[in-house]
């Protein structure tokens, strides 16, 4: 039986598209245990420019509000690039289990928990998109000019 005609669809603007190939790619040459997961999701993924994402698609840099199958409080958290970590109690890699899950889906849409070390039947559903982050936070490093410390702006 093959399971990917039983998952809900997956849309993916361009650019996290391209990023997460990249990322994909690079992970599975390392031996990563989510790469080959990622790039199947990745390979049935609608992809559409970024202006044409429906506004209840999650994507990257975006808040997500998702419940876990047999749980009985949402968590809201901004999915992410591993790369991009700005605050970690408020995020959820992609490259994790659930996060990866998640890329993608649509609000009301549930899936199995995709590379779970869980049991068979644990599941996630998408309760509501957003909102966006756009202009995301690029930590910058500075030097002042007496060059007493480094600091992070």
């Amino acid at each position: 039986m093959n399971n990917v005609l039983n998952l809900p669809p997956i849309t993916v603007p361009a650019n996290d598209h391209s990023r997460l190939m990249r990322t994909a790619q690079e992970l599975a040459e390392q031996g990563h245990p989510l790469a080959a997961s990622l790039l199947q999701e990745l390979h049935r993924a609608t992809v559409c420019p970024a202006g044409e994402l429906p506004d209840d698609v999650v994507t990257l840099d975006t808040f997500v509000t998702y419940r876990m199958a047999g749980e009985e409080a949402p968590d809201k958290r901004m999915l992410i690039h591993p790369d991009d970590r700005m605050w970690p109690p408020a995020e959820l890699s992609v490259l994790t289990p659930v996060g990866l899950s998640l890329l993608g889906l649509r609000a009301g849409h549930r899936i199995p928990v995709i590379g779970s070390n869980g049991p068979p039947d644990a599941c996630v559903e998408v309760e509501a998109v957003g909102p966006r982050v756009t202009g995301a936070f690029v930590p910058v490093r500075t030097v002042p000019p007496d060059g007493a410390a480094t600091r992070w702006t």
